[in-house]
């Protein structure tokens, strides 16, 4: 293509690849303040088209579009290289993506066309080049071969030599190539420019490295301490934590539960970024959770690598010292394993260029607020990259196909029961590696053993109990206590306070000082505040294993009996709370007779402000504690405790978790002869199986507990037998136990479960069209406001209105229910009043709104596990679509008739 005007127009078209570009562009960038004639630029345009051959170039109503497919474009090619170079960790990779990115480039972008066509363009993909260039040399320097980018460099600052950054870069890999007079030349034809063109002097970073330079006696001067342990192979994961040292102020401060990694990080960062501290490096091990070095002593062993000898008795004095030989160096530092602030403060540079890295298993809250350090809390891998490591631990040949999906799924397996701990995942790794013998399904398989696990995990002096064994001797006593009693209870959703409270007896407050105390030493991990308020905590995996290894060492039966029974019993008080707000229950409440223990009132407080968000933050706990009371026969808590979470499992449509829990506790019951737990859970399994519609199975598991249970058991056993004979078609049989639910229900004096009571037996009369009796019955009921009852109340009026055919006032009704449902979550109320709402439109005539409100009738009751009704509002849909259609077909065949 000779032509420049052509070679403009396809310049244009292409950094707007895949975009349309108006044709008054293409004629400015063309033919700049003299645009041509519309026919001049088609013909240009044409032979544009021409040259490219097919239909590439493409004309739309918004201008002309350049088809360009991924790969295709050596600047998109360049550019997605680049951001790809930006997501590894990797040195060795970084710059061989960078190469590969750099390699694309012949000569400048769009260096023949005008400036003012493609001049912006040209510029950002320039300034993205010398990044690259910057970037690809600092890979280098940290992987020792400088030699190899001294020509890159030299002809970027050829071209861009007022660029700093360049020149530095430039300078460092000089000196490391044995150079230096050649790096300290390049630094005074930086100064002249400097000088010349701009009218100032060199940088900072320019001055010092030449200050440096000018100091050495050699490229390795005496004196330059290089101490940093070896790098961790195989390296991976961790590319947003590296991003964030990369950007760090001078003091970090990387914390984390034992075997996290912290040392790894520290150490892989520190080998990457060495060339920066020209130098040297200190390291040194401070053993905080052993017996932690003196600082003086520390400081001893730093001086005599500078080449002091002669050092002042003193702490202070010695300090004083080191800062005063730090003062001109540029050093990074590496204290790891500290055991706090007082012991990393005085081993800190007082000014200068040193970098100081400190990691160690309790956060740093004083080096952060005191010295400004960057706070890094490091957490176990994600299971992608935890899996990674262990397969390249492992160094298998991997089979190809299903096979090889299958060794995949194994991987994840294996990363997953070492909860990405990288110590553990290393130890499983290397068990694999040096045992060719067992498969990755054999070592997921002796993960598999809970008790086994933490004994599997340990290879030669590795070893993640130890590890933990350390944390835990650090401990306080009452930070121990806590520790071990939280394992104990092995809770799956985590711990708020309260229930720390309950297992120590003690005060919420005291419980959350001790949690937060347990988070600093990292053994817990804050989650932040829960839906009801609640600060929250829980347990890597591995480390609730050891803790309930600790506990069952260290406690007795009795202490152990007395601490889970109070956790069972605070949930108990906690609960009752929350369903009597409002009256709560979903049926006529009934509870156990297990003992409450009673947190403080700020906690109760916080119970009744949001009680269903109470209920739904410890979801997973009572199922924890449903099964911990199991296991030790506490079956009057146990059964206690699965009636505990009804309401919630109702409202929300967790039946999956009240069958669950009514079953494990039945169980349980069953096994210790608890006769009237196993009723309570044989009514409230019939309850489940009723609300299901399972008519079939909750009439054997009633009309077993009825001859047994008595009080508000029974009423609610009553109930719920009636409704399945209601249901099956004999309201013959439902009367007489409905009449005696109400008789029992008038003798507890309760005025909500009179009113519930009325409620469900007004819906037998609703069934036999006794419609005035059932509304006589619903006009008695007490609401007292409560929103449940109410809601029950309109319900069934509703239904009533339906079936007399009166749709506006069932309207009306059905609103009240979604309008109150709603107001506190109750979704499986708030589908029914949905139901009834469409089924009213649809009687009005408003069958477009009907329809719409119908669906999500369907999809909420679908949600909450109401699948037998979802699928009777589908029907209901369906023969309203059809109507629909039936009456637009009359409607077309009238019109044509007339």
């Amino acid at each position: 293509m000779t032509s420049a005007k052509q070679r403009t127009l396809l310049a244009v078209l292409l950094t707007e690849a895949n975009r349309p570009v108006p044709s008054d562009r293409l004629a400015d960038a063309a033919w700049g303040e003299s645009p041509p004639a519309p026919a001049t630029l088609r013909w240009h345009v044409h032979h544009v088209r021409q040259a490219l051959g097919g239909d590439r170039l493409t004309r739309r109503p918004e201008g002309y579009l350049l088809t360009v497919h991924p790969g295709e474009l050596d600047a998109e090619r360049f550019e997605r290289l680049c951001a790809s170079a930006a997501d590894l960790d990797d040195p060795a990779r970084i710059a061989e993506v960078l190469g590969e990115a750099l390699a694309l480039w012949r000569g400048p972008a769009y260096a023949d066309l005008p400036g003012k066509a493609v001049g912006e363009e040209a510029a950002r993909l320039e300034e993205l080049r010398l990044r690259a260039v910057e970037q690809r040399a600092e890979s280098m320097l940290a992987l020792g071969r400088a030699e190899e980018t001294v020509e890159g460099l030299a002809a970027a600052v050829a071209a861009h030599p007022l660029r700093e950054r360049l020149r530095e870069q430039l300078m460092r890999v000089l000196r490391l190539a044995g150079r230096r007079a050649d790096a300290l030349r390049s630094y005074r034809e930086a100064r002249e420019l400097l000088a010349e063109e701009l009218g100032i002097e060199p940088g900072r970073g320019l001055r010092e490295l030449n200050a440096e330079m000018l100091r050495e006696e050699s490229p390795v001067a005496a004196g330059r301490p290089a101490q940093l342990p070896p790098d961790v192979f195989p390296f991976t994961g961790r590319a947003a934590e590296l991003s964030a040292l990369d950007g760090a102020p001078p003091l970090i401060v990387i914390s984390g539960t034992g075997g996290v990694g912290k040392t790894g990080l520290a150490v892989h960062w520190a080998h990457r970024v060495a060339g920066r501290y020209p130098d040297g490096q200190f390291y040194v091990d401070l053993r905080g959770q052993a017996a932690p070095l003196d600082p003086a002593d520390v400081l001893e062993r730093f001086c005599h690598a500078l080449g002091v000898t002669r050092l002042p008795a003193g702490l202070e004095e010695r300090t004083a010292l080191y800062r005063s030989l730090l003062h001109d160096r540029r050093m990074l530092i590496l204290l790891d394993n500290a055991a706090g602030a007082a012991q990393v403060r005085p081993l800190l540079p007082g000014a200068g260029g040193c970098c100081v890295v400190v990691t160690g298993r309790r956060r740093f809250d004083g080096l952060v607020a005191g010295e400004g350090a960057l706070p890094l809390q490091l957490d176990v891998l994600p299971p992608q990259e935890a899996a990674a490591l262990v397969a390249r631990l492992a160094s298998r040949e991997w089979p190809e196909g299903g096979a090889r999906r299958e060794q995949e799924e194994s991987l994840s397996r294996v990363a997953a029961l070492c909860d990405g701990l990288p110590l553990a995942l290393r130890i499983a790794g290397a068990r694999l590696a040096t045992r060719p013998g067992w498969t990755v399904q054999d070592m997921a398989a002796r993960l598999e053993r809970e008790r086994r696990r933490l004994d599997e995990l340990r290879a030669g002096e590795l070893d993640v109990r130890a590890g933990l064994e350390l944390s835990h001797r650090a401990l306080s006593g009452a930070e121990r206590t806590l520790f071990e009693r939280l394992g104990l209870l092995d809770l799956p959703g985590g711990y708020a306070p309260w229930i720390a409270a309950a297992l120590l007896d003690s005060s919420t407050e005291e419980a959350a000082d001790l949690l937060e105390r347990l988070a600093d030493a990292q053994l817990v991990l804050p989650l932040g505040t829960d839906p009801a308020g609640q600060q929250r905590y829980r347990f890597h995996d591995l480390i609730r294993l050891f803790a309930r290894e600790r506990a069952d060492a260290a406690m007795q039966p009795a202490v152990r009996r007395e601490a889970l029974s109070r956790a069972f019993e605070a949930f108990l008080a906690l609960a009752e709370e929350a369903v009597s707000r409002d009256y709560l229950d979903g049926f006529i409440p009934f509870h156990g007779e297990a003992p409450r223990w009673r947190p403080v009132p700020e906690v109760s407080a916080t119970v009744l402000a949001e009680p269903l968000a109470w209920l739904e933050a410890e979801r997973r706990t009572l199922t924890g504690l449903v099964e911990r009371s199991a296991e030790l026969g506490l079956t009057t808590h146990c059964w206690d405790l699965a009636l505990s979470g009804v309401r919630l499992y109702e409202l929300r449509g967790y039946l999956d978790d009240w069958r669950a829990t009514a079953r494990l506790a039945l169980g349980a019951c069953r096994a210790h002869g608890d006769r009237k737990g196993e009723n309570a859970m044989l009514v409230s399994l019939g309850a489940l199986a009723t609300l299901e519609r399972r008519y079939a199975e909750a009439r054997p598991l009633l009309t077993e507990a009825l001859p047994e249970v008595s009080g508000h058991t029974r009423i609610l056993a009553l109930v719920n037998l009636a409704s399945v004979e209601r249901r099956t078609g004999r309201p013959e049989a439902a009367l007489p136990l409905y009449e005696e639910a109400l008789a029992l229900v008038r003798q507890t004096q309760d005025p909500p479960a009179l009113g519930l009571t009325l409620c469900f037996t007004s819906g037998l009369y609703e069934d036999l069209g006794r419609y005035t009796e059932a509304e006589g019955l619903l006009a008695g009921v007490p609401t007292f406001g409560i929103g449940r009852i109410e809601v029950e109340v309109s319900t069934r009026l509703g239904r009533i209105a339906l079936r007399r055919g009166e749709h506006a006032r069932a309207h009306e009704l059905y609103h009240t229910v979604v309008e109150v449902a709603g107001s506190w979550g109750d979704l499986a109320h708030v589908a029914m009043g949905l139901e009834g709402k469409g089924k009213a439109l649809a009687g009005m005539g408003r069958t477009r709104e009907a329809a719409a409100v119908l669906s999500e009738a369907a999809r909420l009751s679908a949600g909450v596990g109401e699948s037998a009704r979802a699928e009777e509002i589908r029907g209901v849909l369906d023969r309203l679509t059809a109507a629909r259609a039936d009456q637009s077909e009359e409607g077309r065949a009238s019109s044509s008739s007339g």
